[in-house]
């Protein structure tokens, strides 16, 4: 039956049993697709294997985002409008780098006019299109209704006016006019409404704009909708503020109290923590809904952690300490020097854990911390050279950038890098160290360690020659270039003078001979290519032209095997995008390299499948497993910061223990895989504080909310 149907609960493993009885019901047709969105590929991936768990088998199911389930209602709903793929945020930087020139020398553009003028007037042009886009892009999904009053002619700052210009000249529809227009069309019906799918279940996101929910509300009169969502504590904790909170209210109103204003702290930590979710939660409960399931589950207090996640269940601050046990470890802190330190302490933690509990197994740990690219190296160079190899820990690393997880992409973007550049000699010998670039030029690894040798005894330093170090502002001298040692070495082949006797005032490196004379051919080759590359870089070429230029660089310089081909397919498809998005726009104007938005390094985070029997490294909205480490002295970055309000920024290393899940299963297994997970920490919403609450704080001038995602009844460490 048609509907909106809410479910609530403060553990995941309750939303979890709930969505199983929801799908175990058959869709009308047996070859419907059962939709469940999500905030992520993680918590997709989990259900998938945890329905599988359940009933047997998980198929035909689909996990869109948000944003693309939208986009698929639109297209159903509204055959005839089309949404506008001009309102995508690449597109728009581009047509904004359009319209900025003219749109300047109006008057409201004062501002505008006096950050574009000055020195690199092109590059700043960018810079501020590629930020009033993104701006765009979250006003759409956050302000609608600014948005629309934009088109309507209301308002005549300079962010009206461009938004304005930008809608006249773009095709389609953006997502605030198409859900104004989904809204009327189901208020009214139609017959493409038949066509909607019969189910739909949102589970375990954090935040949805208001805007999103209210077309979730308005689907609900012709398809189930269900919302699973996690929540503290079952009390209403809407009204709750934070310490900084409270003194802002009463800066504004000298003459009262917090008393007069009934302003509440609740759990102080909820407080502080839980701003954003706080406000998500609020427009749930303003949600109609047919039926609401609540399912909470009051935490123990037998440890220190769930003595906390008790407080933050009842809404209370404890003035004083609760008495715990001597033995008790659920909460741990390491104090740390360095980085490296760190990962050396969570190594000997974890082998004293795993000792000490025989049923724990690494698949129940996960590692968090705020930036995985910067402990992978130390992860490695710990967890993969322990003192006693009987004690190696199985590891595996996640959530780390494209450029990391993929060679051809670094090495692309390395050699787009050399332009402008000192050109030293151990950035042209880091592209040569890729396999795909060997394979190209016809050189092998043993061929890479007599390159060293011989760039070494060429005395080969930096700069290509005389005129590159003068065109980049340093004396023009030859020594210690690439060009006047290859020739040292080229002539030291021709004519042996004994390191000795100069010829041409060049004094020949005696170290080719025999068989190596094609190698060094094959190096020369190498570099005159670079060498050729960077200076075709320095031209500036509109969209289309760079998409060219750069497969010609993706053919100069990759050998296009088996191996790489998946590799270099990224790649090609970001090239591929760059050539369409200049069609698109519309946007002929040359631009620089670094204005070209060569975004290959920036493609969603590559994260390796959760089923092996390794340590792992991944997102926290992608752990969902036993044993929890978190790690770090980096602060966080909070993704929509200009949409919540600023609080305290924490950091910390976390290792959590799922006891209850060992009560229950008996094996202490709380999901998939068989490995410890290392992971990038993404802090989430406050609602979802639930087990893990307790982090190191430290103070600065730009604070931010943080929260953590639940994972049950465990034990924590924080370096």
């Amino acid at each position: 039956m048609p509907g909106l149907y809410l479910h609530t609960s403060s553990r995941l493993e309750t939303l979890l049993e709930d969505l199983v009885i929801v799908v175990r019901k058959p869709l009308p047709f047996v070859l419907q697709p059962e939709l469940i969105v999500v905030q992520s590929l993680g918590m997709g991936r989990w259900l998938s294997l945890e329905l599988a768990k359940q009933q047997g088998i998980c198929a035909n199911v689909q996990f869109p985002f948000p944003r693309r389930f939208l986009s698929d209602v639109f297209r159903v709903a509204l055959p005839e409008t089309p949404e506008g793929k001009h309102f995508d945020r690449e597109m728009m930087t581009w047509r904004l780098m359009n319209i900025l020139p003219r749109m300047v020398e109006r008057p409201e553009f004062d501002a505008v006019r006096n950050y574009v003028s000055g020195e690199q007037p092109g590059l700043k042009r960018f810079q501020l299109a590629s930020k009033i886009a993104d701006a765009f892009n979250q006003y759409i999904a956050f302000r609608p209704q600014m948005i629309l009053d934009w088109d309507a002619g209301k308002e005549n700052h300079w962010q009206a006016i461009l938004w304005r210009e930008l809608t006249r000249q773009g095709q389609g529809q953006h997502q605030a006019a198409l859900g104004r227009k989904l809204a009327e069309v189901l208020n009214h019906g139609g017959a493409a409404l038949k066509h909607l799918p019969p189910r739909v279940s949102i589970f375990g996101i954090s935040t949805l704009p208001k805007f999103y929910l209210g077309l979730l509300e308005a689907l609900a009169g012709y398809i189930d909708v269900h919302l699973f969502v996690m929540e503290p504590t079952p009390q209403w904790w809407q009204d709750i503020v934070s310490a900084r909170e409270e003194g802002m209210i009463l800066k504004k109103q000298p003459n009262r109290t917090a008393e007069d204003l009934h302003l509440e702290r609740g759990n102080t930590l909820l407080a502080s923590l839980g701003k954003l979710g706080r406000d998500f939660l609020g427009f749930v409960a303003d949600l109609d809904a047919a039926v609401h399931r609540e399912a909470f589950i009051e935490p123990c207090s037998d440890t220190m952690l769930s003595s906390i996640q008790g407080d933050i269940y009842k809404l209370h601050d404890p003035v004083r300490k609760a008495p715990l046990s001597g033995n008790d470890r659920s909460i741990q802190v390491h104090s740390c020097h360095s980085a490296m330190r760190e990962v050396e302490v969570l190594h000997d933690q974890l082998l004293a854990l795993l000792s000490d509990n025989p049923g724990l197994q690494p698949k129940d740990i996960v590692v968090m911390m705020p930036d995985v690219g910067t402990y992978a190296p130390f992860i490695e160079a710990v967890f993969d050279t322990p003192e006693i190899q009987t004690q190696r820990i199985p590891y595996s690393i996640a959530d780390r950038t494209a450029r990391v997880e993929n060679g051809i992409i670094d090495t692309f973007l390395t050699i787009l890098e050399l332009a402008g550049s000192r050109f030293g000699a151990s950035s042209l010998l880091n592209i040569l160290e890729s396999p795909a670039v060997q394979g190209r030029f016809k050189l092998a690894q043993a061929d890479l360690e007599m390159i060293r040798v011989w760039i070494d005894k060429a005395a080969i330093r930096w700069g290509i020659d005389a005129a590159h170090r003068e065109k980049i502002g340093l004396p023009a001298f030859a020594q210690n270039t690439w060009r006047e040692g290859l020739d040292r070495l080229l002539l030291g082949y021709a004519l042996a003078g004994g390191n000795s006797q100069l010829f041409k005032n060049i004094l020949p490196c005696d170290e080719i001979e025999g068989g190596l004379a094609e190698t060094l051919g094959n190096f020369i080759e190498f570099t005159t290519c670079i060498f050729e590359t960077a200076k075709e870089l320095e031209t500036a070429r509109t969209l289309e032209g760079w998409q060219v230029t750069l497969r010609e660089v993706v053919a100069r310089f990759f050998d296009a095997t088996e191996d790489v081909e998946r590799e270099m397919l990224q790649v090609r498809r970001v090239l591929e995008s760059l050539g369409e998005t200049g069609a698109a726009c519309g946007f002929d104007e040359a631009v620089e390299l670094e204005k070209a938005g060569i975004d290959v390094a920036h493609e969603p985070r590559i994260r390796k499948r959760h089923l092996g029997d390794d340590v792992g490294a991944e997102p926290v909205d992608a752990a969902l497993f036993g044993k929890h480490v978190h790690g770090g002295r980096i602060d966080p970055r909070i993704d929509r910061s200009s949409h919540q309000s600023h609080g305290d920024r924490h950091t910390g290393i976390f290792v959590h223990f799922h006891q209850r899940d060992r009560r229950q299963h008996g094996d202490g297994r709380l999901a998939y895989g068989h490995d410890v997970r290392i992971a990038a920490k993404r802090v989430q919403n406050g609602n979802q504080i639930i087990d893990v609450i307790v982090q190191i704080e430290r103070s600065v001038s730009h604070r931010d909310h943080s929260g953590i995602r639940p994972f049950g009844d465990v034990d924590v460490m924080i370096w």
